[in-house]
């Protein structure tokens, strides 16, 4: 501040609203050093915080080490109540990753599960009477992509039947008779196999284990397209169901139709194959409008 305008006040009706000019402006200065001094002090008032360390994030379903988490310091007033604090690290090893946690992030207790991942979960969860049915299947002539884990389908068989002539009981004769029978009214898609015999679902989440630009990467190269292109179903069956299915398909010139029945109440489909697509089209959507 000027000191030299302070000596030239003159007493007179300017008076008070120099010396209210100078009152405030004094205020200020003692306000920002305040100010200063509580930040400051903020500053010096950390929390240290468990933080993702490995340079790739942590994908889905990996087990936590000290080899992919770290100490973070953070300011007490960024600090929640959900955060995992470096004091209780030892807590949190050998848990597993629900998702995929990205480097430097903070790791919260609801991220993490004490539950080991197993391949083919819904193998675990398979009713007591029932069996998994494999059956080879033409990709195109069954909704192609758009059949799913979790649906119901319906299985028609075509087979030759040979029943006598009319006049066989003269001749001994018969004739040949193709006929199409319902085989499975309703029967659920438990998962797909692709090509090389791995399960489309458990392709699926190992993608998604993945950082968003390695998923990136992945699912636009044609080895990924063609590694959930499926090949054959995985059926829940009963023993009956089975047996019946075994019976036709000794016959060589047995045909299986398959049909997708509706989704209307089915909560068990799995829509990670739609997700993919959509994902996939904004790719090509972003590079086109680039070029």
């Amino acid at each position: 501040m000027d000191i030299n305008s302070i000596k030239s006040i003159k007493p007179g009706n300017q008076l008070p609203k120099k010396l209210l000019a100078i009152f405030v402006s004094v205020a200020v200065i003692i306000g920002s050093f305040i100010y200063l001094n509580s930040v400051n002090d903020s500053a010096k008032d950390t929390v240290d915080i468990v933080v993702v360390k490995a340079s790739g994030g942590i994908p889905a379903n990996t087990l936590i080490t000290k080899d992919n988490i770290g100490k973070y310091s953070i300011i007490r007033k960024e600090f929640n109540d959900d955060m995992i604090t470096y004091d209780k690290v030892d807590s949190i090893l050998n848990k597993y990753s629900l998702y995929y946690l990205r480097n430097g992030a903070p790791i919260y207790y609801d991220q993490l599960t004490d539950e080991k991942p197993r391949d083919t979960e819904w193998l675990y969860d398979l009713e007591e009477n029932y069996e998994v049915l494999t059956i080879k299947y033409d990709y195109l002539e069954c909704g192609g992509s758009i059949l799913r884990p979790g649906d119901l389908v319906r299985v028609r068989v075509t087979y030759t039947e040979e029943i006598p002539s009319s006049d066989g009981m003269m001749y001994g004769g018969s004739k040949k008779v193709k006929k199409t029978e319902i085989l499975f009214d309703s029967i659920r898609v438990k998962d797909l196999i692709n090509s090389s015999g791995r399960s489309i679902y458990e392709v699926l989440k190992e993608v998604f284990k993945l950082s968003e630009k390695d998923r990136r990467e992945v699912m636009k190269s044609r080895d990924f397209m063609q590694s959930i292109k499926a090949e054959s179903l995985l059926l829940a069956a009963t023993e009956e169901q089975v047996n019946k299915f075994a019976k036709f398909k000794s016959q060589q010139d047995a045909v299986f139709t398959f049909t997708i029945l509706s989704r209307n109440g089915n909560d068990e489909v799995f829509d990670q194959l739609p997700v993919v697509e959509k994902e996939v089209e904004s790719w090509i959507t972003e590079s086109e409008a680039k070029d």
